[in-house]
């Protein structure tokens, strides 16, 4: 059983039950409150369907008797009364007990045959009389009886006559707390009612008159361990409150970078080792406040096998699926952001990528594919894989499709390389499927899968070999609320370009720029660089090159590596990325704004926009 997923409804059930204490005693005061009804009856649906999804058969068969008991109140075919409301708080107390027990680790136990019994007593309209209201919830541990029939139950007398003999037979205890052991109650309980008659598999609690048994002993150590209610380690918070704090910190990190930017020219020996000191307890504020947002991509991972084996099934598929890194962290936003090109990706896969059995094996392959899905941390970024054993991407057949899909001249795609074919398939409409299947083959998906990674700051690159399987490998940060970046100027301002997408930085002579295709490029290490002069786009009134000499930042926009001129570099730096005002909101190539360490605004760019909306055009 996935002890996160059990984590998960231990929080989300017991909150349940805490709010079932008090609709319930509504209720009784309000029977024809329908909205009420229908909360209680939906209350008790989710805890069935949780305990269905996690093979919890006590809790699920409990739960159900209490669901149907309500839908029969949903539709006035049973009233609310005092008694049937003690049956409801009973069931309540028990299941309560059952989530104790899956803290502790083990099992829950089946419910007490009488309340189930009484339940569907209820539900038929013939209570059973034998059945105890509920004990108020205290100290004392409350333990379900054993299964027994009403006549076999001890009375108050009979009760009365056992603490009679106990007390006869009972020398006084050497020392407080001894009491008579387990077996020797049992001999009693069988001197009253003959032997057999109570015997139960397991050690049984002293069981009183209500059938719901108070422990009022000293308990031993071993006693002790068992009952002690387990310590709460985790506290729900609501994710505005983390936002918040993340904001908060946010502003922490700006002062810090804006104290580090004075102490330089200030030279005291005292200041620097204050602000060193506040720059590493910033630091670590960071990383924790980062850490209270994180969440396992297992979230969006634990989706996968029912989507595969159900397109397998339908595809007459044999496909393996493989998940690895499943615990990795990363940020609830993108988590929440990466659920729907995760989805498209690993569909495509299955369609597209790994063969039927019969192609597989007049491959020379097993008749089963392989999809891959892993997920690592590398550096400040999460790094995802979608791979399977499939067919492979044919290069060439990209090549000629995209001519006869007009989408580019048969020269230009004769130039292109095998991974700048792959790119291909992220342009819009763009489909190597002839039929249009429920699974895949419209021509959407991938482009829409590229536009997405790039919102949250990532990027996406595939390699294939043909006849062998395909790769697809996103990278994306960490956070979306802090931002490594490099610091730029052009013309007077200053800009912040995402340190995930700069490669390197390159110097530059006007004299190295040329003329490819009637654009702009250098010649780095052979190969031809697409230059772009960022003023130009940014900057008012700037129209050419102004500059003799200054700086190339090479980035990479999927794989696609461009360089970008830039008057002047300040260095790299992390931002807190703050929402653009409404004059600037909606421009395309922007990603938000910041306050440098000087005390300046700086615009952050989001270069996959920028170059779609100036080089491109």
């Amino acid at each position: 059983m996935d002890d996160e997923i059990v984590h998960d409804f231990l929080i989300e059930g017991g909150e349940i039950l805490e709010h079932l204490d008090t609709q319930l005693v509504a209720l009784e005061s309000a029977p024809d409150d329908k909205q009420l009804l229908n909360a209680v009856f939906r209350a008790f649906h989710t805890l069935k369907g949780g305990a269905g999804f996690l093979g919890l058969e006590p809790l699920v068969a409990l739960s159900h008797k209490c669901e149907d008991l309500f839908d029969l109140l949903r539709n006035d075919a049973l009233r609310i009364d005092a008694t049937l409301m003690d049956s409801l708080l009973r069931a309540l107390d028990v299941l309560r007990l059952m989530f104790d027990q899956l803290r502790g680790g083990g099992a829950p136990q089946p419910a007490p045959a009488e309340l189930l019994a009484a339940l569907q007593a209820v539900a038929a309209g013939k209570l059973a009389a034998h059945l105890a209201p509920p004990v108020a919830r205290s100290a004392a541990v409350v333990e379900a009886a054993a299964p027994a029939a009403a006549s076999e139950l001890i009375t108050e007398q009979e009760f009365d006559a056992l603490l009679d003999q106990l007390q006869s037979q009972c020398a006084p205890p050497a020392a407080s707390g001894d009491l008579i052991s387990e077996e020797e109650f049992e001999a009693l309980l069988d001197d009253l009612h003959g032997a057999g008659r109570f015997g139960v598999a397991g050690p049984a609690p002293v069981v009183a008159p209500s059938h719901v048994a108070v422990v009022a002993q000293a308990p031993s150590p071993t006693a002790t361990r068992s009952v002690e209610a387990p310590k709460d380690t985790t506290v729900r918070v609501e994710t505005e409150t983390l936002d918040r704090i993340m904001n908060m910190v946010g502003e922490l990190v700006l002062i810090r970078n804006r104290l580090l930017n004075l102490q330089a020219g200030i030279g005291n020996e005292a200041i620097t080792r204050t602000v060193a000191n506040l720059d590493v307890v910033t630091s670590d504020l960071q990383m924790a406040a980062m850490k209270t947002r994180m969440q396992p991509i297992k979230k969006v991972f634990g989706r996968f096998p029912r989507v595969v084996r159900d397109l397998a099934r339908s595809l007459d598929k044999q496909i393996e699926l493989v998940m690895v890194g499943e615990d990795t962290d990363l940020d609830k936003n993108l988590v929440e952001a990466l659920a729907d090109p995760l989805v498209h990706l690993v569909r495509n896969s299955v369609d597209h990528g790994i063969e039927t059995p019969a192609v597989r094996l007049a491959a020379g392959k097993p008749a089963s594919g392989t999809l891959r899905l892993a997920a690592a941390q590398v550096g400040d970024q999460i790094v995802l894989t979608i791979g399977d054993d499939g067919t492979g991407i044919d290069a060439e057949a990209l090549r000629c499709k995209v001519v006869e899909k007009g989408l580019m001249d048969e020269e230009t795609a004769a130039r292109l390389s095998s991974r700048e074919c792959f790119e291909l398939i992220f342009l819009p409409g763009f489909s190597t499927k002839d039929q249009i299947s429920d699974v895949s083959g419209r021509g959407v998906g991938m482009d829409v899968v590229k536009t997405r990674i790039t919102q949250i700051n990532g990027s996406i690159e595939i390699e294939s070999q043909f006849g062998i399987g395909t790769t697809i490998r996103i990278s994306v940060p960490l956070t979306l609320a802090i931002m490594p970046t490099l610091m730029v100027v052009l013309g007077a301002q200053v800009f912040a370009l995402p340190l995930v997408n700069v490669q390197e930085i390159i110097g530059f002579e006007r004299q190295q720029a040329r003329e490819i295709d009637g654009r702009k490029a250098m010649v780095v290490r052979g190969k031809a660089l697409p230059l772009f002069y960022l003023s130009r786009w940014l900057v008012h009134g700037v129209h050419e090159f102004t500059e003799q000499q200054g700086h190339v930042v090479v980035v990479r926009i999927g794989n696609q590596s461009v360089g970008l001129l830039v008057d002047a570099l300040i260095g790299q730096e992390e931002v807190v990325i703050k929402p653009l005002g409404a004059l600037l909101h909606g421009i395309k190539g922007l990603a938000g704004a910041t306050i440098t360490g000087d005390g300046q605004i700086a615009l952050i760019l989001d270069l996959p926009g920028l170059l779609d909306s100036y080089a491109r055009r």
